[in-house]
């Protein structure tokens, strides 16, 4: 995908909500884009079943490997240790 892909959906979301304002807030239309993007008008940042359930139904509609449980304790996981970088002695290239 590129890199504009997962960005087009929510601009073209804004923009719909500006510029038919009154039309979105219709029941008809909140049905509509509740069919093309299942999770419109839904907080999933901190509702992880809610999460797992998108994710796998998106895995299924685009026939991906089903995704991994989601973290649900709500704590971020831990980042492993950066490595340490290699100690180099420099070495000249030419002899003087």
């Amino acid at each position: 995908a590129s890199p504009g892909a997962s960005t087009a959906a929510p601009i073209m979301l804004g923009v719909l909500e500006k510029v038919f304002k009154d039309k979105v807030a219709t029941p008809e239309w909140q049905a509509k884009l509740r069919q093309i993007v299942p999770s419109y008008g839904t907080k999933l940042n901190n509702n992880p079943d809610r999460v797992a359930e998108e994710w796998a139904y998106t895995a299924e509609v685009l026939q991906l490997t089903p995704p991994p449980p989601v973290n649900k304790t709500g704590n971020a996981p831990t980042p492993a240790p950066a490595a340490q970088p290699a100690k180099s002695n420099p070495a000249s290239d030419m002899a003087l």
